[in-house]
């Protein structure tokens, strides 16, 4: 069994007054980090299926999900999955607000 992995501070995101999506690296990759109703989530930057950016992605389903605006494929912010695209995944990053800043780590 695999412990969780640590949390890791992004820079440059103010959770207060930040715009989003705001862009991101957590371990050298790039992501994205989305204001929803419930907190703050990150999802890897493209999408699986044509790697079109989600910067450009649109909150869905009470902000429970991502849509990509390029062909409208629509992923679970919880775990990733595709739900109108059997097959497609999207990685996806817990992340809280602490002390003015984001903290970071992925889901495995």
């Amino acid at each position: 069994m695999t412990g969780e992995r640590p949390w890791q501070r992004l820079d440059g995101i103010d959770p207060a007054a930040g715009s989003f999506p705001a862009r991101a690296k957590l371990d050298g990759e790039g992501i994205l980090v989305f204001r929803t109703p419930d907190g703050f989530r990150g999802v890897e930057r493209t999408c699986p299926h044509l790697k079109s950016t989600l910067i450009d992605a649109s909150l869905v389903g009470n902000g429970a999900m991502i849509r990509c605006a390029q062909h409208n494929y629509t992923f679970k912010l919880a775990d990733g999955r595709g739900v109108n695209c059997p097959g497609f995944r999207v990685k996806i990053y817990e992340v809280r607000p602490e002390d003015g800043s984001l903290f970071a780590r992925a889901i495995d």
